[in-house]
């Protein structure tokens, strides 16, 4: 699942909008993105401080900080996976 968040996330950048020196999104898919993601975070790192943050971030999101908070989700997305990841091989090595 992390897989396909991450690679839909890569692919929004596509349709990020330039307008007035920022970026923006101003997009269906993006919300549906950033839904998936919340309930990803929510369902399997409930206690993660970054859980929390991505909650926070998205209270507060609007077209003039929505690009910010895409960087930010996709590198937590990535962070995660790569937690995931070294968890993984640290059971497997057992």
């Amino acid at each position: 699942m992390i897989d396909k968040l991450i690679e839909e996330g890569k692919a929004l950048e596509d349709i990020a909008q330039d307008g007035m020196g920022i970026k923006f999104f101003n997009s269906i898919e993006f919300e549906k993105w950033v839904s998936k993601c919340i309930l990803y975070l929510e369902n399997y790192h409930t206690e993660s401080s970054l859980t929390e943050k991505a909650k926070e971030k998205n209270k507060n999101l609007n077209t003039n900080n929505n690009y910010d908070f895409y960087t930010f989700l996709l590198g937590t997305l990535k962070a995660t996976k790569e937690f995931e990841d070294d968890q993984s091989e640290d059971v497997v090595q057992f």
